[in-house]
């Protein structure tokens, strides 16, 4: 029986430059709908300008979709295509998923945000291993423009709360991305006696929102069809993709989910109808002032203060595989949700500074629908 042909052999005409909409959940106003076309053309010509086989689009506005859209295939023969139920690497655009369901954890009382990183057996080593590696936001330094990066101290006493809020390093005062040290969280949270993570988040989350068929890691029994649906990651070289091999890694508090745009929405839709959290863990969130000009990171989220509009947003980066980008404009009800299976919506986020408007996906989107 003859092979199939790779992707090398296909025309890359064909492969890039198809889009297919999915389904539409209501007729916009003619304003909104002149800016959908316009990013839409925006986005169909980024994916061609960076080889991205499979790319996912879904914009919420006042709790439901506005729009959404699948450009490209799924595979690597340009035969399936990207659709409403095509699931990517969502990277760490599974930190606020994480954080939310921890946080409702807390509010029934089954789990004290006081917890120290210490009932991680592990974390001392981690910390120790971390504040002596040459990983930037372990030993701390400068920036590639100068911004300073304040190294970990393991001699202090850091808290569940702290690690949420992304305050490892330094004296605790301001934000520092540190991925490595949020991934030991479920380490935490087992250590101190509470439920595993994926139970934790299967329960407050992805049960109450009523979200199926999302997988918790590649060895989660409750993952249904996202498995199944997954597009295959690709790196790009010389301007053309190739499929890359997937990641071992499992579910952690930091990265993991598997899942779509849709299933993204439904999760937003929940948390903004107060479905997951409080009304005032909702507010401490996203309407609580930020002091800093460099912005927040508070309870998975990066929070920042952009020409009079709050923004809160965070972005997901599996090199060489998967991007993701999760904003939200809260005073104007507006949700960006964008999947990739490349790493071409990373833009080289800053550590200590929450800047997403770098981002020129984001720079379009806010142009066209906020501004």
């Amino acid at each position: 029986m003859p092979l199939r042909p790779p992707i090398a052999a296909l025309s890359l005409v064909a492969l890039l430059g198809a889009s297919l909409p999915f389904t539409h959940a209501a007729t916009p106003p003619t304003a909104e709908s002149a800016a959908i076309t316009r990013f839409d053309d925006y986005l169909a010509g980024f994916r061609r300008e960076h080889g991205i086989p499979a790319l996912s689009v879904a914009i919420l506005r006042d709790g439901e979709v506005l729009w959404e859209k699948g450009y490209g295939w799924s595979d690597d023969e340009g035969e399936v295509a990207t659709t409403a139920d095509t699931t990517y690497s969502i990277a760490s655009v599974t930190k606020p998923i994480a954080a939310t369901a921890i946080l409702a954890e807390a509010a029934a009382g089954d789990l004290d945000l006081g917890t120290p990183m210490g009932a991680d057996a592990g974390w001392a080593d981690t910390c120790e291993w971390l504040a002596g590696s040459q990983i930037l936001f372990g030993r701390g330094g400068k920036e590639a423009d100068g911004t300073p990066v304040p190294a970990m101290d393991c001699s202090r006493n850091i808290t569940l709360r702290d690690m949420l809020n992304m305050r490892a390093n330094g004296d605790g005062s301001a934000f520092v991305y540190n991925p490595i040290s949020y991934a030991r969280i479920d380490r935490v949270v087992s250590g101190a006696g509470g439920r595993e993570l994926r139970s934790i988040v299967r329960e407050r989350v992805m049960d109450t929102a009523g979200i199926r068929d999302i997988a918790l890691g590649w060895r989660d029994p409750g993952g249904g069809s996202a498995l199944r649906l997954l597009a295959p990651p690709f790196v790009v070289e010389d301007g053309k993709p190739r499929k890359n091999t997937m990641s071992d890694d499992d579910f952690r508090a930091a990265a993991g989910i598997k899942a779509s745009v849709r299933q993204l929405a439904q999760f937003d839709m929940a948390l903004d109808a107060g479905k997951l959290l409080p009304a005032e863990w909702h507010a401490l969130i996203f309407d609580a002032p930020v002091a800093q000009a460099a912005g927040d990171y508070r309870w998975g989220w990066f929070v920042q203060d952009w020409n009079g509009h709050r923004l809160a947003w965070h972005s997901g980066w599996d090199p060489e595989r998967y991007s993701a980008i999760y904003l939200k404009v809260p005073d104007r009800k507006l949700t960006l949700i964008v999947l990739a299976n490349t790493e071409a919506l990373w833009w080289g986020n800053s550590l200590v500074r929450a800047e997403v408007e770098a981002s020129p996906v984001v720079a379009t989107f806010l142009a066209g629908f906020v501004e």
